[in-house]
């Protein structure tokens, strides 16, 4: 998270991404998130995470959020964690991170493959929501090798 942002006055900015993507506009902040709405008829909520936030120049919030990674971030952060086992981990393009296993207090657990088994140790800090059968996190292809264990 950029030090220099005055939170006090991104309310009603509009929010920028990666190549000017348009992020809509800030309607609230919490610890976490920044939530922004874009929109007329069908508005899309975006649940930013803070320290994705770069800069603000006065009138734009800046995110170092490309348009891809945006739709991970549409949907409300509140995750029911004892509905989480056995559901599918996904990271950012929608890869797969196989299916949670266990979470301790630090890591989402998974394993992915059939008869050569990865497993994943996933900060809980990365994930990002769960939607029913799907724990969403902002991890990419890249980084997920960093989580993998035998």
């Amino acid at each position: 998270m950029n030090e220099t942002i005055d939170w006090d006055k991104v309310i009603k900015k509009e929010a920028r991404g990666l190549d000017d993507y348009d992020l809509g506009e800030v309607q609230e902040l919490d610890d976490q998130f920044v939530i922004t709405k874009k929109g007329v008829v069908d508005k899309d909520k975006f649940y930013l995470p803070r320290n994705k936030a770069v800069k603000f120049d006065g009138d734009k919030l800046w995110f170092e959020v490309g348009k891809d990674e945006a739709k991970v971030y549409k949907h409300n952060p509140t995750i029911d964690w004892d509905k989480v086992i056995k559901k599918e981990a996904r990271g950012l393009d929608d890869y797969d991170l196989g299916e949670v296993q266990e979470l301790d207090d630090q890591f989402v657990i998974t394993k992915k493959g059939v008869v050569d088994k990865d497993r994943f140790y996933l900060p809980r800090s990365k994930a990002i929501r769960f939607e029913g059968d799907k724990l969403w996190l902002d991890v990419s292809k890249d980084e997920a090798k960093a989580y993998k264990r035998d």
